[in-house]
C-alpha cells in the first residue's frame, strides 16, 4: 500500500478519523454481545473481566510521554503510539470498548490515523488485544506478533495458562522470534520473548531521544503466570515453571533506564500531569528501579509456587 508521508493533522483532525470512526460506528449499531447486567447471573470469569470493560477502560485525554512516545490508551489499560516521519507504530489495542477512543486520541494529538502502519502487542490477553482486528481494519496497519501469541491472535482465543476471554480473530502479517526488530522511520523496537504470562509475552525495548537526553525504554507486561494458574502438573503447559524462571532471568538482563506498563494507573499516579506539562527531569526517572520491580515479581511467583507445592499431595 502506497502511503503519503505522515504529518501532523491541523484543522482537519476530525476528517482524518471520519472513515475509521464511521466503520466503528456502524459496527456499534449492530446487536451488542450480552453484557453483565443485574438480571443476569455472572460467572466468575465475567466478574473478573467486568472492571476491564468498565472503569479500567474509561477514556482519558492523550498526552506525550517522552520523545516520540505517546499515551493514547484508557484509564488503566495502555495503548502506546510511537510516531516517526515514515509512519507510526501502535502498541496494544485494549478491550473492545477502547477502539474508537484510541482512534480519536491519535487524532487529538495531531497525527493521522491512516499513518499507523504497524500494530504490535505486549501479550495475547483480551485486555490488550481485543481491539486489534478493528484497529487493523480502521488503520490498514500490518500486525506483527510473537510466536506463541500470534497463534492466539489468529484463533481469537486465549491460549495462555489463564485461558480467559477471547476476541475477534486477527490477521497476523509477521510472526516474530525472540530478538527480532521492528523498524520504521529510524525508530527500532526490539522484541524480547518472555514466556509465562502468555506463551509469546513480549517486552519491547527501544532507544528514545527526549530533548537533550537519550533513554533506553521498555514496554513491560510480562509479569509471570497469573495468580490462580496451576503451576505444578499443568498438562497444557508442562514447562510453565521453567519458562517463568527463564523469563525472570531475561527480564533482569534488559536493564532499561525507564519502563512503561500495560496497566499504568499506578505508574502514572502523581506523574501524569507532570508528563502532560513536560516537566524535566522526566517524572518517570523516579519510578521503582527495574531490578527491584523484577525481583518483586519473581518473589510473588516464588510464593505462589511454594503455596501450590505445599498444598499438592506427595506421590
Amino acid at each position: 500500500m502506497n502511503r503519503k508521508p505522515p504529518r501532523r493533522a491541523g484543522c482537519v483532525v476530525l476528517a482524518a478519523i471520519a472513515l475509521p470512526i464511521a466503520i466503528l460506528s456502524v459496527r456499534a449499531a449492530e446487536p451488542a454481545p450480552a453484557r453483565y447486567v443485574d438480571e443476569m447471573p455472572m460467572t466468575l470469569k465475567q466478574r473478573l473481566a467486568e472492571p476491564f470493560h468498565t472503569e479500567q477502560s474509561e477514556a482519558v485525554e492523550p498526552f506525550t510521554i517522552l520523545g516520540n512516545v505517546h499515551y493514547v490508551g484508557a484509564k488503566n489499560i495502555a495503548s502506546y503510539l510511537i510516531t516517526t516521519e515514515a509512519g507510526h507504530i501502535l502498541l496494544d489495542s485494549g478491550v473492545r470498548e477502547m477502539e474508537q477512543a484510541i482512534l480519536e486520541n491519535i487524532a487529538k494529538l495531531g497525527f493521522e490515523v491512516r499513518d499507523v502502519q504497524i500494530l504490535l502487542s505486549s501479550h495475547a490477553h483480551f485486555d490488550h488485544i481485543q481491539g486489534h482486528e478493528a484497529l487493523r481494519k480502521a488503520t490498514g496497519a500490518r500486525v506483527h506478533a510473537m510466536v506463541g501469541d500470534a497463534e492466539a491472535l489468529r484463533a481469537g482465543k486465549d491460549l495462555s495458562p489463564l485461558g480467559f476471554e477471547g476476541w475477534p480473530p486477527v490477521q497476523v502479517d509477521r510472526v516474530l522470534r525472540d530478538g527480532d526488530e521492528v523498524s520504521l522511520g529510524g525508530t527500532v523496537m526490539t522484541a524480547h520473548r518472555i514466556p509465562g504470562h502468555t506463551p509469546g509475552c513480549t517486552v519491547w525495548t527501544m532507544p528514545v531521544v527526549d530533548r537533550d537526553a537519550t533513554f533506553s525504554l521498555a514496554f513491560h507486561g510480562c509479569n509471570g503466570p497469573n495468580r490462580g494458574v496451576r503451576l505444578i502438573g499443568n498438562e497444557n503447559f508442562p514447562s510453565l515453571v521453567e519458562d517463568a524462571r527463564a523469563g525472570f532471568e531475561r527480564l533482569r538482563a534488559l536493564r532499561p533506564d525507564l519502563y512503561l506498563t500495560g496497566h499504568p494507573a499506578e505508574l502514572f499516579a502523581g506523574r501524569m500531569q507532570a508528563m502532560r506539562d513536560g516537566v524535566r527531569p522526566h517524572p518517570l526517572t523516579t519510578q521503582q528501579p527495574w531490578l527491584e520491580l523484577v525481583a518483586e515479581l519473581e518473589n510473588r511467583f516464588s510464593e505462589q509456587l511454594a503455596s501450590q507445592r505445599a498444598s499438592t499431595p506427595a506421590d
